[in-house]
């Protein structure tokens, strides 16, 4: 859902905003100039990236520490030039095409059009024995066989990396939370089935009028702000994004779940949601200040998400006694409760930093040797902590952020975007892995849901299918799923509203005759073939 995604670090990756690239630069390199003193050896020339960064919201700049730590570590200014999120993939393809593009991007991401700069040769390849030989420490954040899942998920058609993938450090960190308050004053317990948990918001809904389940969706489906229900019934949280995955129980590859028999459970159950106004009617296209606005009255008791409840608790601070716990045991929901599916995250995220392939050797050197220091123990401090003194302190030997600073326990405080740094998301969300201290101390409870999940009887953890393509299967697969996926959208929404009913049979069919004539048989042979290949 994508409610989990309004959480703190989505505060702490905000970004500078207003400026032009020629702005950016020009301060970055006068607030930096003093603090390097030339002196021969490699960095002794002065070199300027042009860097393009997507913007959310806007970040007061108070002291730009990173073009200071740039200056003084590599002798290097990052020439930033911003733009709104939604717009940044297509401005990037536009500069890229043209030649004009930026030489270094601090992230990438496949549902932002980096395939598409792959396939067209736009950007800068990464071969085994470079990312050996110049990231030694990047490569040292997995084992040998993680590397190997990692490689073998993340190279293009070609056998080449394009972009450099982030590593996750807790394996599963989303469990379900809910209003504790509200369920002790009604004598509700958890929910452990989708009938209980149709039951218990239809007794919210009566007992306080609120919206039980508020949450919506993005740009890269409608269906986003009602993924996270996708547990319940035996399918990946993920799935939209993955769009096949392998059952862990049985080892079974599906190629396109959301079009076979094991959603038309979901969907029912997600109809009856919307049919008895159990969740936000316009999941599908309200704004992300429009959910926020219906959370802070207290809308949302239920959810699974990846948050603290300390947060949701904030979020809902105006709401008198609002109580938000984890549920017990980090219990799940699902319609099995003798096989029940957690969202289990991938060893890596599929996105980070990438170099156009117009970017000259002499500055991609520099690049590579900054990157490689980002996953050093020092990297890592600062990109997590930002400057000692200023953000962080140390306390018996562990780094521990200032008072002022925001945290998952405290949402609300400056950000290291404050500070000039993770405005390009090299850091949170992005390529940076956290310093070690940082989960023990500030994401706890995330280690505490993976202990428990990793180790419960009767619970998997689904499986991200490793593809490999063919250059001509996977232009195919890309045109076709455009197509297919636009459909599979406009009848999923259907079922939910109630325009079609995923009991018929007629209807249903109706489903797949236009989801075939999308080429859903064609899109099924060529994931299933690109499986095959990669065992």
């Amino acid at each position: 859902m994508r409610q989990r995604a309004i959480a703190w670090v989505m505060i702490g990756i905000v970004v500078l905003t207003g400026c032009t690239g020629r702005e950016t630069a020009l301060v970055r390199k006068e607030a930096a100039a003093a603090a390097f003193q030339p002196g021969g050896g490699k960095y002794a020339k002065e070199l300027t990236v042009t860097v393009s960064r997507a913007i959310t919201d806007p970040a007061e700049l108070r002291n730009d520490l990173e073009a200071k730590m740039l200056k003084e570590k590599f002798n290097l200014v990052f020439k930033a030039t911003d733009y709104p999120r939604n717009d940044w993939a297509t401005k990037v393809t536009l500069q890229l095409a043209s030649g004009e593009g930026p030489d270094f991007m601090p992230y990438t991401r496949d549902i932002w059009k980096s395939v598409e700069w792959m396939a067209s040769g736009l950007l800068r390849p990464f071969t085994q024995r470079e990312l050996k030989e110049r990231l030694p420490h990047y490569l040292s954040n997995w084992t040998p066989q993680e590397w190997d899942t990692v490689f073998r998920s993340t190279r293009f058609s070609d056998g080449y990396l394009y972009f450099l993938p982030s590593q996750r450090t807790i394996p599963a960190s989303s469990g379900w939370q809910y209003r504790k308050d509200l369920f002790d004053r009604y004598g509700l317990t958890f929910p452990h089935t989708p009938d209980e948990m149709l039951s218990t918001l239809r007794t919210l809904k009566r007992q306080t009028g609120l919206i039980p389940i508020v949450a919506n969706s993005s740009a890269a489906s409608p269906l986003v702000g009602i993924s996270g229900f996708f547990q319940l019934f035996g399918m990946p949280e993920l799935l939209l994004q993955w769009t096949s995955f392998v059952d862990p129980k049985t080892n079974a590859f599906t190629a396109y779940p959301m079009a076979t028999d094991l959603s038309r459970p979901l969907l029912s159950f997600l109809h009856q949601m919307y049919a008895e106004n159990l969740m936000l009617k316009n999941f599908a296209t309200a704004s992300n200040e429009q959910v926020k606005k219906l959370v802070a009255q207290g809308h949302s008791v239920i959810m699974p998400t990846a948050v603290d409840p300390a947060y949701n608790n904030m979020l809902q601070s105006a709401v008198p006694g609002v109580n938000w716990v984890w549920a017990d045991n980090y219990d799940h929901p699902s319609n099995d409760p003798n096989e029940i599916l957690y969202k289990r995250d991938s060893l890596y995220s599929y996105w980070g930093p990438a170099i156009n392939k117009r970017t000259s050797p002499e500055k991609v050197d520099r690049l590579l040797d900054y990157l490689d220091w980002t996953q050093t123990e020092e990297g890592k401090r600062w990109y997590t902590y930002g400057k000692e003194g200023v953000t962080y302190t140390m306390k018996d030997g562990v780094p521990a952020l200032l008072p002022n600073m925001t945290t998952p326990l405290k949402p609300i405080g400056d950000s290291l975007p404050n500070y000039g740094i993770n405005i390009g998301l090299i850091g949170y969300g992005g390529f940076i892995t956290f310093h070690p201290s940082f989960n023990e101390t500030y994401s706890k409870p995330k280690l505490d849901i993976s202990r428990v999940l990793l180790n419960k009887p009767g619970y998997y953890g689904p499986v991200e299918p490793i593809l490999q393509f063919t250059e001509n299967e996977r232009k195919r697969a890309a045109r076709l799923e455009a197509v297919l996926n636009g459909v599979r959208d406009e009848y999923w929404l259907k079922f939910i509203m109630g325009v079609l009913d995923p009991d018929k049979d007629k209807d249903w069919q109706s489903f797949l005759q236009a989801a075939n004539d999308a080429g859903l048989d064609e899109v099924i042979q060529l994931r299933t073939r690109a499986y095959v290949r990669a065992q």
